[in-house]
């Protein structure tokens, strides 16, 4: 019989799909979305909420009375961010200041997931304790969700997420794998900046790491990155042999003309992770192993 009710916000989106599709048994998983439930499963509620009218997800995470609220809503459109700024805002910092303040209501446990862009990328390799300064509109909107968060529950975890590598569990995505062969099957050459040095962390290994969160009794600030600092291109030729794709149709290309600036090394360390989290944040392959076994329904080498 469940024991836990949780909330997982942004259900349809990447992320949360990681956590949806491996809650764990003893959990009610209460999944809220804009859209109908993709998937039915036992121990899965879905709930149709619009997140963009205010009050809304507050007053059913409310009416849900949950032990524990996983908050993955936001706009994460880098260039997005920059240019639609008044819209933006509302999404990234004052409906996650909404979540908290319900959160602290009921006495739920609250995980909000932020972002390595809280960071200038001068130096990389960041620890929790490190002085945040974003360098785009993005990192900025979701440093001020972090203040906000802090203030509204202060028991809450802000867990900020590296560049997620995997491919879309429940609804519509297109994050990089998914990218890519796409460039491949359309003949294309895969692009990318060769100046972002990142710590990409799998989605599955994300999923399991923000369960073991709404579950342990750690709060405050943890990095959620992967145990490999890289950059774009050496990802992904790294990645693309796994996935039937010539190394050699990886090129570097600039990053110019793009809206926001990005940082150049916002790689985090995740020390902290380790030590708190049974799940283990493995480097490129292994997490690419990880994403592929599951989609696979086969057990991970």
């Amino acid at each position: 019989m469940a024991d836990k009710n949780v909330v997982i916000t942004g259900a349809g989106g990447f992320v949360a799909g990681g956590v949806v599709l491996q809650a764990p048994g003893h959990w009610t998983a209460h999944a809220v979305s804009r859209g109908p439930a993709p998937v039915a499963r036992p121990g899965l509620v879905w709930h149709t909420v619009d997140a963009g009218a205010p009050g809304r997800l507050a007053a059913a995470i409310r009416d849900l009375r949950p032990d524990a609220v996983i908050h993955t809503v936001a706009n994460p459109n880098i260039d997005y961010c920059e240019t639609h700024r008044d819209e933006v805002v509302w999404v990234n910092v004052e409906l996650a200041r909404e979540v908290a303040g319900a959160a602290e209501a009921v006495g739920a446990k609250l995980v909000h997931c932020s972002t390595d862009n809280v960071f200038d990328g001068r130096r990389g390799m960041y620890r929790e304790d490190d002085d945040p300064g974003p360098v785009n509109f993005y990192g900025l909107t979701k440093l001020r969700a972090e203040e906000a968060v802090l203030a509204e529950c202060p028991g809450a975890v802000i867990a900020r997420v590296a560049i997620v590598m995997g491919l879309p569990l429940l609804g519509k995505g297109a994050p990089f794998l998914v990218r890519m062969a796409n460039a491949v099957a359309e003949g294309r050459k895969i692009v990318t900046p060769s100046n972002e040095v990142r710590t990409p962390v799998d989605l599955i290994s994300l999923g399991r790491a923000l369960i073991e969160l709404a579950e342990n009794d750690f709060a405050g600030v943890i990095h959620l990155g992967g145990s490999q600092r890289i950059d774009r291109v050496g990802m992904m030729r790294l990645i693309a042999p796994r996935m039937g794709v010539d190394p050699a149709l990886v090129e570097p290309g600039p990053a110019d003309n793009l809206p926001a600036p990005r940082p150049p090394d916002c790689s985090l360390d995740n020390m902290l992770a380790q030590r708190v989290l049974k799940t283990s944040l493995p480097g490129i392959l292994g997490g690419l192993e990880r994403v592929l076994a599951f989609r696979d329904g086969r057990p991970e080498r």
